[in-house]
């Protein structure tokens, strides 16, 4: 998180070169993982273009641009020239900078050096300069603000310091680069105490407390003790519950509404047992018990109590929140309250009853009351459409699951033809040929946002052609093209997941499956906890494995090896299985959340229907995970043309 705004104040401190401002920029790039020289023989061109990188390392202009002669007709040359612009000595040209823009813009290094250019003229308060490159408004908050900076020194002092206004105020923290935006709003005077009260409210919303240390210290003195006791109420919110730290005033009678409402995300029931009193001994409003109400019901199904439950269902009904409507159709579902589940999905929105997990729900609560005619109608709705509930629903009325393939509309052009109208293609294919992945990738989704839908679908045709697996099922996502199922679930190192399947005595559709919802079948993928590759193994779990298996194990850079991953990944998908009798929701449910939450979830359980179960599962991620693999199998199967089967009838009669 970046520091709260103003922190430390802003001066300028001289012209910072353009070459200082992207030179971070090349730098990182080059050191992203798998960049490195592989051990493969390439192309003089490649060798060249390395050694051009290496020249950029070493700023040699004179060797840089000797390599770069040798490498004209190169597709990768317009990496070098943004290479030789961003290091050339001096002050920034422009002209040079919008001609590359122009004439290179379907590479991601446009945007870069967009991007680099417009922080190079903000650092160096060449704001006419800044909106002459770029007049229109950025994206990014930190641009957004330099650009209303540009707006206020071009004589727009007026819009400029109204849109300062609502770019600050906001519960999260601002860019550094907003400081000096804000700065000028606040010397104009406009940063009142209550804005400030109005950005501390925000903060405790989006529960940020660092900021709301920050904007309290702000405070005067006329507001500065409702200020500490936010951050009290927020450190400790049962203080919430003692009437003599409030007064009937409105600052402290919305304090007491905040904390009674964190407060009650801890004890629900301590909190309505009083709030009845506290509501009219301090003149609550509407929305200030609102707040608290949706907080204790939120909570209190949560945990899935009983109690309360008359004041809930009522509540529920007055407060028409959906969230939480859904929540309490959720705990019927757990309850197997057929009945309650039937007339809780009614209160929702058309919208969310409409969707196939609440058609599914809605069948299953008519079935079970014995009203087989309906229920076997809505099965019948559901089962038309392909994913968990579909299938779910095809299985239980025995109808064929829908396999929906959608295919390009015409004829994919052969690679020829594509490169020529398409340039970023053979860009694309030297990347990969390096092994530099990620630039690769990057490249790939810089010309997806480019281009229409249809054109998305056709590059995906073509990665498809080329074995570009990770790169077709971008191009699906891009398109949202969910019918798209060649693109969505390509079938990459075919053998090795067959041979590993063969070895662990499990189906390669599984194997496929797993690892489509892991990592989109991108062999580089890195998670923020630190999971990696194909099947995303945690280090310490696959070295783990590793010795199991008597597989030599050096590092965690291995896991980037798909091979190694595959190897490491089945052996520890196979060991769940075994674990559970060959249960793949379980497995599944285990692979993602930890077999020690799964016993913990079996243990709460008490012997639920497969369905109520994975519906019940406490995580939305783990539910969704248990969900798409099971369905990812299923289309795996008809992919590799296997026998089709959503649910073994040892995994849907399982007692979970």
């Amino acid at each position: 998180m970046s520091p709260p705004p103003f922190g430390g104040g802003y001066a300028f401190k001289g012209r910072m070169p353009f070459v200082k401002v992207v030179q971070g920029i090349i730098f990182s790039a080059l050191c992203v993982p798998g960049l490195v020289a592989p051990a493969f023989a390439q192309t003089m061109e490649q060798s060249l273009y390395r050694q051009a990188h290496e020249a950029v390392r070493a700023n040699d202009q004179v060797k840089f641009s000797q390599l770069r002669a040798r490498l004209i007709h190169y597709p990768l040359l317009p990496y070098l020239d943004y290479y030789q612009l961003a290091f050339r000595p001096g002050a920034a040209d422009y002209d040079d900078v919008t001609r590359f823009i122009r004439q290179h813009g379907d590479t991601p290094q446009s945007n870069r050096l967009e991007r680099s250019y417009l922080t190079y003229l903000a650092q160096s308060q060449q704001w006419s300069q800044f909106l002459r490159f770029y007049p229109a408004k950025p994206s990014s908050t930190d641009l957004l603000c330099q650009h209303y900076q540009a707006r206020y020194y071009t004589g727009h002092q007026s819009e400029a310091l109204q849109e300062a206004g609502k770019l600050w105020l906001s519960g999260q923290s601002r860019p550094d680069a907003c400081d000096p935006l804000f700065q000028l709003w606040q010397q104009a005077g406009l940063r009142t105490q209550e804005k400030i009260w109005e950005r501390m409210n925000l903060a405790f919303e989006a529960q940020n407390p660092n900021l709301i240390r920050h904007l309290g210290a702000q405070l005067g003195s006329g507001m500065k003790g409702y200020g500490d006791q936010m951050i009290a109420l927020y450190d400790q919110p049962v203080r919430a519950m003692n009437p003599a730290n409030f007064t009937a005033a409105p600052p402290s009678r919305h304090l007491l509404s905040l904390g009674l409402a964190r407060y009650a995300n801890q004890e629900p029931d301590a909190v309505l047992r009083q709030l009845g009193e506290i509501a009219r001994r301090f003149g609550l409003n509407h929305a200030e018990v609102s707040r608290v109400e949706k907080a204790a019901a939120r909570r209190l199904l949560l945990d899935r109590s009983s109690d309360q439950r008359a004041w809930l269902d009522t509540a529920l009904v007055r407060l028409k929140d959906p969230e939480l409507v859904e929540l309490r159709a959720r705990l019927a579902i757990w309850e197997q309250d057929w009945r309650g589940l039937e007339g809780w999905v009614k209160r929702m929105p058309m919208g969310l009853q409409k969707e196939d997990r609440w058609r599914y729900w809605m069948a299953r609560s008519l079935e079970k009351q014995g009203r087989q005619k309906p229920a076997r109608d809505l099965y019948l709705e559901t089962a038309s459409l392909r994913g968990f509930y579909g299938f779910m629903a095809a299985q239980r009325t025995g109808v064929p699951y829908r396999m929906k393939n959608q295919s390009v509309a015409h004829k994919v052009p052969d690679w020829q033809s594509a490169s020529r109208r398409w340039p970023f293609l053979l860009r694309v294919r030297e990347l990969l040929a390096m092994n530099e992945i990620t630039a690769a990738r990057s490249e790939w989704i810089h010309n997806m946002d480019r281009n229409s839908v249809a054109q998305r679908l056709e590059f995906g045709h073509i990665a498809l052609n080329q074995g570009w697996h990770e790169l077709a099922i971008l191009s699906s996502i891009r398109a949202e093209a969910w019918d798209a199922l060649d693109l969505r679930f390509p079938l990459p190192l075919k053998r090795t997941f067959s041979q590993m399947a063969q070895e662990r005595t499990m189906n390669t559709s599984l194997l496929y499956a797993i690892s489509r919802q892991e990592s989109a079948l991108y062999p580089l993928a890195q998670s923020p906890v630190g999971a990696r590759g194909l099947m995303q193994l945690m280090p310490a779990t696959a070295k783990e494995t590793a010795g199991k298996l008597g597989v030599p194990y050096r590092n965690e850079q291995q896991l980037f090896d798909p091979a190694m991953n595959i190897r490491l990944g089945s052996a520890y998908l196979k060991r769940l299985l075994d674990v559970y009798d060959g249960n793949r929701i379980l497995a599944a449910a285990a692979y993602n959340a930890g077999p020690g939450r799964v016993k913990r979830w079996r243990e709460q359980s008490d012997n639920k229907p497969m369905d109520v179960w994975v519906e019940s599962i406490p995580y939305r991620e783990t539910r969704n995970y248990v969900q798409n693999v099971l369905s990812f199998d299923l289309i795996y199967q008809h992919k590799l043309q296997q026998p089709l089967r959503f649910m073994s009838e040892r995994e849907l009669n399982h007692a979970y």
